[in-house]
């Protein structure tokens, strides 16, 4: 089951959901399950509005979460869920006790030639003729994803000789997305092996945003680097 969610911030301790969408993807198909706006009873900053375009007039008089949580449940049930980035939809929920999928993971994975893994991207990417005009509502994400994810499936049955083991699947996604090439700042689109090492040990520093696959690829230079020059001495 696809699902997406809008908010009114980033940071889960401090913000709400003012949207959520379930889409169900199985052998039958794409079938849209469930969306409402939910009063986050809180104010939505301009900021959050400027991406989903959802205001406070819009959700003042929808459910709060309290109300739609159990709404939610019911759909979810014993399903597999799935997120575009589903770090963050996850960090906003209470725990569903069920396995997660992040298909922008299993993109990465499946399709490293493509220069953007964003589902809007990966829409137009695949040649998805799709009528989902409302990017970045639950509901157009959910239902972009719900495609591109289907497309997932197919590519990785094919690699994968036909695997049907959901356990497999969850755990190809999971696994640790190979880095070679630096992806940000002065050195960005170097191989690795040939970013100044300084470089590499700023930003093992510094960057408190990085993603866990590009820092354990960084640490593995610096380890090579000082093994090496251990060596060396």
């Amino acid at each position: 089951m696809v699902l997406d969610t809008e908010t009114t911030g980033l940071d889960p301790t401090l913000h709400r959901i003012v949207d959520i969408s379930l889409v169900e993807v199985s052998r039958n198909g794409i079938r849209p399950l469930y969306q409402t706006l939910v009063n986050p009873q809180q104010t939505i900053p301009p900021e959050a509005s400027e991406v989903h375009h959802i205001t406070d007039r819009q959700v003042k008089d929808k459910p709060t979460w309290e109300e739609v949580w159990p709404t939610v449940l019911t759909h979810i049930q014993d399903a597999v869920l799935v997120a575009h980035n589903a770090k963050f939809d996850r960090s906003f929920l209470p725990e569903t006790h069920r396995p997660w999928i992040c298909s922008y993971r299993l993109a990465r994975h499946l399709w490293p030639e493509a220069q953007k893994h964003t589902n809007q991207y990966l829409r137009y990417w695949l040649g998805l003729e799709l009528d989902a005009d409302m990017a970045h509502s639950a509901a157009g994400d959910t239902f972009v994803t719900a495609h591109v994810f289907w497309q997932e499936l197919l590519t990785y049955r094919k690699r994968m000789a036909q695997s049907d083991q959901v356990e497999e699947l969850i755990a190809y996604a999971a696994s640790r997305i190979p880095i070679t090439t630096m992806p940000f700042g002065k050195h960005k689109g170097k191989p690795l092996e040939d970013v100044p090492i300084d470089y590499i040990q700023w930003a093992l520093k510094n960057r408190e945003d990085m993603e866990d696959d590009l820092y354990a690829a960084l640490q593995e230079c610096w380890v090579s680097y000082t093994t090496n020059r251990g060596r060396v001495v």
